[in-house]
């Protein structure tokens, strides 16, 4: 099984090279390691590293000027010439059988992809599914990241998943209209995935660490609800533009009960409800640039006539 492990980065130092030797470490060797740099500016020990990676070709360094997570996927897989393209983030920490567990599950299962485990904070897991998590379409809106069990499922998060690569450029990759690394970007794939008639196989044996905001500031790890009170309207943006995408009548109030959630009645704006109307506005002024772009239409990758840029 040959994987090709791509992992878009953005302002990440250490932290990246320490989640590339993890990988360079692996009982099943990686087919290959494509680093998708969209930093302007990579620091002086992290550049030096990465160049002596590449030049050894033990990794595939690619550079990339648009801070653009989709595209940088897509530019990833484009690039890769192994059967599975592995989606990673550029600040977990795996064990040395992480990559061996995602060719066994594929070996064994025939999956079209292959959805893993992620574990942030304490490390803890669950045993029980909510019954919502086994909606045929929507199963992934409630699915628990670190469940325990392996089960067929629509849940898939960009961090942590294995896609045959044939597959993920049939349908057309990722759509690079969700700017930056927007809210519900890997949710839209998903959406297509499972429209297309494909499931995701989860397997918690392809399990990660996501160090994620509260253990490593800056970098691709932003934390948006945590950091300055509006600097996230490319979420709303991406929330809006996936509902106008792919809402329908039975999903209507799902769909809207978890926006206003999310951006509006979470934990942090009820901690000061006087701003609740400033964040519903700001979230409704993302539906007019969402519904420009629903109208332009995705922007998905043709594998037939684009190409990556070493």
């Amino acid at each position: 099984m040959k994987i090709s492990c791509i992992i878009p980065t953005l302002g990440r130092g250490k932290i990246l090279c320490d989640t590339i030797e993890m990988l360079l470490g692996q009982s099943h060797p990686a087919h290959e390691i494509i680093v998708v740099d969209q930093t302007a500016a990579p620091d002086e020990a992290t550049c030096r590293a990465l160049t002596e990676w590449n030049q050894q070709g033990k990794i595939r360094w690619l550079r990339q000027t648009e801070p653009n997570a989709s595209k940088a996927r897509n530019a990833g897989a484009l690039a890769a010439t192994g059967e599975v393209v592995l989606f990673l983030d550029d600040d977990i920490q795996v064990k040395p059988d992480f990559l061996a567990a995602y060719a066994e599950t594929f070996e064994r299962t025939h999956a079209a992809a292959v959805s893993g485990q992620v574990l942030e904070d304490d490390g803890k897991a669950v045993d029980e599914l909510p019954p919502k998590a086994l909606d045929p379409e929507i199963g992934w809106l409630y699915f628990p990241k670190n469940y325990t069990k392996e089960c067929e499922t629509t849940f898939m998060m960009a961090g942590n998943v294995a896609i045959r690569r044939d597959i993920f450029l049939a349908l057309g990759g990722m759509d690079e209209n969700y700017e930056k690394g927007a809210f519900r970007e890997e949710s839209d794939f998903a959406m297509r995935f499972v429209r297309a008639g494909h499931r995701f196989y989860y397997n918690p044996q392809c399990s990660i660490y996501h160090l994620g905001a509260k253990l490593v500031r800056g970098g691709g790890a932003r934390s948006w609800w945590q950091e300055r009170q509006f600097w996230y309207f490319h979420h709303c943006v991406g929330d809006w533009y996936f509902n106008l995408r792919f809402v329908t009548l039975r999903l209507f109030l799902p769909f809207l009960t978890n926006s206003i959630r999310c951006f509006v009645l979470n934990r942090e704006r009820l901690k000061k409800p006087w701003i609740i109307p400033l964040h519903l506005v700001f979230w409704l002024a993302g539906m007019p640039v969402a519904a420009w772009r629903r109208v332009r239409g995705a922007a998905l990758i043709d594998s037939k006539t684009r190409k990556a840029t070493p």
